[in-house]
């Protein structure tokens, strides 16, 4: 059923692809040339969300080295469900590039799984609720190198129900944890990436009010990109009452047309498509450019727990307590490019690698126990996507990842063990994806993801080989 499933959406994707190629296209202008003037934008969307996944693993991992322990074969399934509350800000000049987010999640999971040996079944049903802030800033100090600065700070809330064994074995846990972190960054880069989505929406209007018959003839390169800025301009432009807005925002597109003498009719077909196209035509984020950056990025965070246990072998329940710091930080080297092909195609590249370390100091309080932690390690991670967007209101994209990781670590467990020397492992994942948007109107919008995914994980005490599939499906509406 799983195959069917990629197969007919691979399928649907290149056929919608190569359908869409074979119409002529009135305008061939180069998006990825446009830049935009001075602009702000501020939007604030939820978003109601379920995914799920199965997993069919093969493990001879026994990190111990406890004797008679046979191969294990692992099933899984989880379904998951979420509400996500995002608020953003933009500010974009030729000098500075601001971005602000403020976002909320509330989620729940409820996960099962079920080993070979039927000794250790799992359920758990777990809920995380979280908040976190987010800024970054580019200041551009000659027209194409920056120095950016930033700052993502969270808050994080879990808690958990967790019952193992089988009928006549069991232990019962649950479990609360509360976590906070901050991490501030600061980088040098050259590069600029544009948002080019408003001369996209210039062609979107161009194309149809030609197909109209309405324009008087085919606009130059150099009117469609005062166009373009045209509408990125009145964007800016803000009031209490959206109805007046959207008058605005009309009547200037259309001052466009008139001063240029670019019509020969202002009738309803006119302004009902002028209208349409507006709300709709710049749905998706569109940009263009490439970017290399270096960036350290310090990190510290504290969390605290607490888990409760009920066992069918202990007679009374008994808590841990545990308080953990966690501090460190990576260095990062980054490059991105964005490339608009043929207005309909969307080619996105994303490579980093990145050094790491951190050390974590923790404590169960009530005793002397303590667990002192230290890992470094380097990561490289590359993505490329192709996005296809036929038409105002759909967008569809495949991509592929590739993620590989060598960590070190040492634990120091002296309070109750010796000390425990370094531990080095190895982990890639390689992961093929789709994702399909809908826009049922400009602000409700319909989303599906789906992935298949192939990880492994080796070190000293064995290897993990796991390939899992999981799907999402999304509903979302945007208040502005």
């Amino acid at each position: 059923m799983k195959k069917k499933i990629f197969t007919s959406f691979i399928l649907c994707f290149f056929l919608s692809a190569v359908a869409f190629n074979t119409l002529a296209q009135e305008y061939r202008y180069d998006i990825s040339k446009y830049y935009t003037p001075d602009i702000v934008r501020n939007s604030l969307g939820v978003n109601f969300g379920t995914s799920g996944g199965l997993s069919n693993e093969a493990s001879t991992y026994n990190p111990l080295n406890y004797p008679g322990i046979p191969n294990d074969s692992l099933k899984t399934s989880s379904l998951n469900g979420q509400i996500y509350s995002t608020f953003s800000h933009l500010k974009n000049t030729r000098k500075l590039i601001s971005d602000i987010n403020l976002s909320g999640n509330f989620g729940f999971n409820n996960f099962t799984n079920n080993p070979s040996n039927d000794e250790n079944n799992n359920h758990r049903l777990s809920s995380i609720t979280n908040l976190n802030f987010y800024i970054s800033n580019r200041y551009y100090y000659s027209s194409n190198h920056f120095i950016s600065y930033g700052l993502n700070s969270f808050i994080y809330y879990n808690l958990l129900k967790d019952v193992t064994g089988n009928k006549s074995v069991f232990t019962n846990r649950y479990q609360t944890d509360l976590n906070l972190g901050m991490n501030p960054s600061i980088g040098i880069g050259i590069g600029r990436i544009e948002s080019v989505e408003d001369a996209r929406q210039a062609i979107y209007i161009l194309e149809e009010l030609t197909k109209k018959g309405v324009l008087t003839r085919h606009l130059t390169n150099d009117e469609i990109f005062n166009l373009s800025q045209q509408i990125s301009r009145v964007k800016n432009k803000r009031f209490l009452d959206s109805r007046i807005h959207l008058m605005e925002e009309i009547a200037s597109v259309d001052s466009f047309f008139v001063r240029n003498s670019l019509l020969n009719k202002q009738d309803a077909t006119y302004f009902t498509n002028l209208y349409d196209l507006w709300i709709n035509g710049a749905n998706f984020s569109r940009k263009s450019g490439q970017s290399f950056e270096i960036s350290f990025i310090p990190s510290g965070s504290w969390d605290k727990g607490n888990d409760e246990y009920m066992s069918s072998t202990q007679v009374e329940n008994y808590p841990i307590n545990q308080e953990n710091w966690i501090y460190g930080g990576n260095l990062n080297l980054s490059y991105n490019y964005e490339k608009p092909v043929n207005l309909n195609w969307q080619h996105s590249v994303a490579i980093s690698m990145t050094g790491s370390t951190g050390f974590e100091n923790g404590k169960y309080l009530q005793s002397t126990i303590t667990n002192k932690t230290s890992t470094s390690g380097i990561g490289l991670n590359g993505s490329y996507t192709l996005g296809f967007y036929p038409n105002t209101r759909t967008n569809l994209s495949v991509g592929i990842s590739e993620l590989f990781n060598q960590n070190y670590s040492k634990q120091d467990l002296s309070s109750i063990f010796d000390s425990v020397g370094w531990y080095k492992s190895h982990n890639s994942s390689t992961r093929i994806n789709f994702s399909a948007y809908y826009y049922l109107s400009p602000q409700l919008r319909l989303s599906g993801y789906a992935f298949l995914n192939k990880y492994l994980f080796k070190s000293e005490y064995g290897t993990i080989n796991n390939l899992n599939t999981g799907f999402s499906a999304g509903l979302s509406y945007s208040f502005f």
